[in-house]
């Protein structure tokens, strides 16, 4: 009996060995980075990021939103999946630059695909003063999950379009090509 639970023990930790070990590391700048989700049965669902040289920018469920992590925290957090390279690699600094400032616009964290590009909108709003309506210049609040940030950054970034018509973090991290 104590053959066969060590048998086993040996077989399920050489199986995760070798999925730790062929989930690959970024390589360049603006490869994708993706791990299981952090929440107890939706694992799988995933959570991405994108390599920024040195560190991985991604969004997480928190006051700040957008942050830039190790890649060891990344990997540390759940399950790894790897690394794919990222679509429009040769302007990758437009993709990450972008990404990183729309820190600037008070972001939220969403469960929803549905996502909003923080920045500078002419909308009408009430004077006071005036008694009346004018149009000025207003702040409108980033708001994203991880998949919908990455997404988001590569489309205004440099103009890639990483998923079809639904976004998830497995659409848009297995969208990207596996190799150079």
């Amino acid at each position: 009996m104590i053959k066969k639970r060590t048998f086993v023990y040996f077989f399920l930790l050489s199986i995760i060995s070798i999925n730790t070990f062929a989930a690959s590391n970024p390589k360049s700048t603006g490869d994708l980075v993706a791990r299981d989700l952090q929440i107890w049965g939706v694992g799988w669902a995933g959570h991405v990021g994108i390599w920024t040289g040195n560190e991985v920018l991604e969004v997480l469920n928190d006051r700040k939103v957008i942050h830039k992590n190790s890649l060891s925290s990344f990997k540390r957090s759940s399950p790894y999946w790897g690394a794919r390279y990222g679509k429009g690699a040769s302007q990758a600094y437009k993709v990450i630059s972008w990404g990183y400032k729309q820190r600037y616009y008070n972001p939220k964290y969403t469960t929803t695909a549905k996502y909003r590009v923080g920045g500078w909108v002419k909308k009408w709003v009430w004077d006071s003063r005036k008694k009346g309506w004018v149009k000025r210049s207003v702040m409108q609040n980033a708001k994203y999950r991880c998949d919908t940030f990455v997404y988001s950054s590569f489309k205004n970034g440099n103009g890639t379009q990483l998923a079809g018509w639904t976004i998830t973090p497995r659409t848009v991290f297995y969208n990207m090509p596996y190799s150079r």
